[in-house]
């Protein structure tokens, strides 16, 4: 494996857990704001 291909390889594994953060991040938003405005009122 060339230094090229690791860090591609690198970047690709990078971007793909910052997209699962993303989606954990969207998941857990909706129920933090449903409890908020439920509570607001």
């Amino acid at each position: 494996m060339t230094g090229w291909s690791f860090f591609f390889v690198l970047m690709g594994v990078a971007s793909l857990a910052a997209q699962l953060f993303r989606i954990i991040d969207a998941i857990e938003r909706p129920a933090r704001r449903s409890r908020r405005r439920a509570v607001a009122r």
